[in-house]
């Protein structure tokens, strides 16, 4: 538990760190947030902020899903009164769209599972999807909408988060690699590049990195990095976030988004011409036209063992907190996390069940 004065170290700049900074920051706790990069984090830099549908389970993932889902509303609103920005929610919905009748079998059985976990779903025919997505090519067969997907812009949210935390006290030293975590005494010491800082806790939320932090103090978080890359393009002629074949195509203001690939290349962060080219055919396949091409970047989703999140402290240092392999959640479920890590260094409990979650397992 927290005490007056308690300081908390949070390695990784992206969403979840800053999200951990937010809400530590709230509850009166001394944040000094430290990243590698001045440019967004490479956890978050590639996210399209989709806020996809939730999970209709029992499961203690199930309940992180909803109520991770159910944050962002608030959370939008909540900065959007402190801070008077606007982190781009939207309730837009989104349609699964099916390119041929030969996909009907799969329509059917996605329409019948998403039914049985509760999750809303409409199915359109091609009249009505023409009706609410006019621009889709005409050879588009049909598709499932589902109203209770969302999409929140990951650089306003990270940004808003963290001038929150700065207005409470919380500082950044960005551009500057961490090399060494240790404990201290009854606190943890970490040396960068550029000097030493010590704190009563620290925050491991440097996605994929994360496991070798944790390394050196003995434990084993199994967590590896997942390429994925995002084209922008001009123009928006959407309304409703596009889901077809593993690709989001996304509207952004008066630009559109497309992603994201999932490569298995290390921490390779390089962007690819074969990406970009993947991208504009799947635009051209979706709407019957190409658009004009803005720029893309790649991202590394931290990928864990056995698919659920590494949330909470480490067994042999417990004063050491383990925020990461969200994967293709990070967005979604970065705000739930530095809620409930928030609190579990504040008052000593995460305020749910987390056993599932333990970063070593």
């Amino acid at each position: 538990m927290a005490s007056s004065g308690t300081r908390v170290l949070v390695v990784g700049a992206g969403i979840v760190g800053r999200s951990v900074a937010y809400f530590l920051s709230r509850q009166d706790i001394e944040v000094v947030l430290l990243d590698s990069t001045k440019d967004p984090s490479p956890t978050s830099r590639a996210s399209l902020g989709v806020l996809t549908r939730f999970n209709g389970g029992t499961s203690s993932y199930a309940h992180l899903f909803r109520d991770g889902y159910a944050l962002h509303a608030r959370l939008a609103a909540d900065l959007a009164a402190e801070m008077g920005v606007d982190v781009g929610w939207r309730p837009l919905g989104s349609i699964e769209l099916y390119l041929n009748s030969a996909d009907e079998w799969r329509l059917e059985e996605l329409l019948a599972s998403s039914r049985e976990r509760g999750c809303p779903v409409d199915r359109l025919d091609r009249p009505a999807l023409r009706e609410m997505e006019p621009a889709l090519a005409q050879e588009v067969w049909g598709g499932l909408y589902f109203p209770g997907d969302h999409r929140v812009d990951p650089s306003k949210l990270g940004a808003a988060l963290w001038a929150s935390a700065v207005r409470r006290g919380a500082v950044a030293y960005c551009g500057d690699r961490v090399v060494r975590i240790a404990q201290r005494g009854e606190g943890v010491e970490i040396a960068t590049e550029q000097g030493n800082h010590c704190a009563d806790f620290a925050v491991l939320a440097a996605g994929a990195w994360s496991g070798e932090l944790a390394g050196q103090l003995g434990a084993q978080v199994t967590v590896r990095p997942v390429r994925g890359q995002h084209a922008r393009f001009a123009g928006c002629p959407l309304q409703h976030l596009i889901h077809v074949d593993g690709h989001y195509i996304v509207p952004d203001g008066d630009e559109t988004l497309v992603g994201a690939t999932v490569e298995e290349v290390g921490f390779d962060l390089r962007t690819t011409a074969a990406a970009v080219a993947n991208f504009s055919a799947r635009v051209e396949e979706v709407l019957g036209g190409v658009l004009p091409f803005l720029s893309h970047r790649a991202g590394l989703r931290p990928k864990p063992k056995n698919g659920r999140p590494l949330i909470g402290p480490l067994q042999a240092s417990p004063r050491v907190f383990v925020a990461s392999g969200h994967y293709k959640n990070g967005v979604l479920l970065g705000p739930i996390t530095g809620q409930i890590i928030a609190r579990w260094i504040a008052e000593g409990v995460p305020g749910r069940d987390m056993s599932r979650f333990a970063p070593e397992r």
